[in-house]
């Protein structure tokens, strides 16, 4: 899964919910913003919420308000469906998060809560993290395979909260409101 983050003006939120443009429109809005994608953040969050269920870190992540067109209709971007068959009653599944958006004092308060998480303060959370996953481990090859590639992961993980640390300062400071949604690729499945 890939979470989109994209800047909007509370204009295009306006708009959009009051049915003045549509969903094509308010897409076409979205594509053309200033935006990123990351698969990773929620493992970051993760890590910095060091275990705690209501950590002010899964803020980052984008929780706001469910997105709806004038129709009162949830705005989803990419549902995938599955289709199978089953002996008793076939059918199948569609997987699919509805937009949500941040006003611009929640895109505040998210870059808030990571204006005080530099490299550093990253780091030392992640080595707690990889401690604790190390030491619950049973298996002793997964401990040194998490051992190993620590370093690779630590790397990725910054980038992805590092690149959503600037987006969300900018964001703030620009006075923009943010669309989140999720984007789900084959392998999530598999």
């Amino acid at each position: 899964m890939i979470l989109i983050f994209t800047a909007v003006s509370k204009q295009n939120i306006r708009d959009f919910e009051s049915g003045s443009i549509g969903e094509a429109e308010f897409i076409n809005i979205l594509v053309e913003s200033e935006r990123i994608g990351l698969s990773q953040i929620d493992r970051a969050a993760h890590v910095l919420a060091n275990d705690d269920e209501f950590s002010e870190y899964y803020n980052i992540m984008g929780s706001g308000e469910i997105l709806a067109g004038g129709d009162g209709e949830a705005l989803i971007i990419d549902p995938i469906s599955f289709e199978y068959e089953d002996d008793e009653d076939g059918g199948g599944f569609e997987v699919c998060d509805p937009a949500v958006y941040m006003t611009n004092e929640e895109v505040k308060n998210a870059a808030a809560i990571l204006a005080d998480v530099d490299e550093n303060v990253f780091r030392e959370a992640f080595d707690s993290k990889m401690k604790k996953l190390t030491k619950w481990s049973l298996l002793n090859r997964k401990k040194k395979a998490l051992k190993e590639s620590a370093d690779d992961i630590f790397e990725l993980l910054w980038k992805e909260l590092d690149a959503l640390k600037q987006f969300y300062e900018k964001m703030a400071a620009d006075g923009n409101f943010v669309v989140v949604f999720s984007i789900y690729e084959d392998e999530d499945f598999e």
